[in-house]
């Protein structure tokens, strides 16, 4: 989940060859919820957080977890 518009994300899906949905908090009312700046969650099918990174995401290393789930 990003502040990022839809746009954006269907182009990343795209771009990474992603074959989930991504959600976008376009007034950021979760983010203010869960986590001040940004923060990526990655969350499994479970529903179940496996990785949180705060900054910058790291692309590669989210993508190596991805494919371990």
């Amino acid at each position: 989940m990003s502040s990022d518009d839809l746009e954006t994300h269907a182009q990343f899906v795209r771009e990474h060859g992603l074959s989930f949905p991504l959600v976008s908090d376009r007034g950021g009312a979760v983010q203010k919820l869960y986590a001040p700046g940004r923060v990526t969650f990655l969350i499994d099918k479970k529903g179940e957080i496996r990785q949180v990174q705060a900054g910058q995401p790291d692309i590669p290393r989210l993508l190596e977890e991805l494919e371990r789930l």
